[in-house]
């Protein structure tokens, strides 16, 4: 709908806004370089990712407890969740759980170890 809005502009006002665009095009990936380089910036940008993270535990840890809990129910109930052994269930909801919160764990180290304020890997 846009384009169609800006191909049917008259052909300077068109040209006018393609350079425009192909400005803000080069331009913006400068600018946000240049806000993340300043220390602030850099520092909201940090915690910003620190949120994300703990959201991130926070959905795996609740998705994980839930899935834990119905198979544990289901084994100790009678198997209502279906055919499969309940037990094998159970256990393959807790290792799923433990590899989910591996798996973040594991990506906050490389991302800490990466971006921290000590140069990678010396961190260790």
């Amino acid at each position: 709908m846009l384009r169609q809005f800006i191909s049917s502009l008259p052909s300077k006002t068109y040209v006018k806004v393609q350079r425009a665009t192909a400005f803000v095009r080069i331009a913006f990936p400068f600018g946000a370089l240049a806000l993340a380089a300043n220390p602030a910036m850099a520092q909201s940008l940090k915690q910003a990712g620190v949120n994300i993270f703990n959201v991130i535990y926070g959905v795996v840890g609740v998705i994980g407890a839930i899935a834990c809990l119905l198979t544990l129910l289901n084994w100790v109930t009678g198997n209502w969740l279906g055919r499969d052994d309940p037990k094998k269930i159970f256990f393959q909801s807790l290792l799923g759980t433990a590899l989910a919160f591996g798996i973040v764990a594991i990506i906050q180290f490389v991302k800490d170890m990466v971006g921290g304020s000590a140069s990678g890997i010396s961190n260790l």
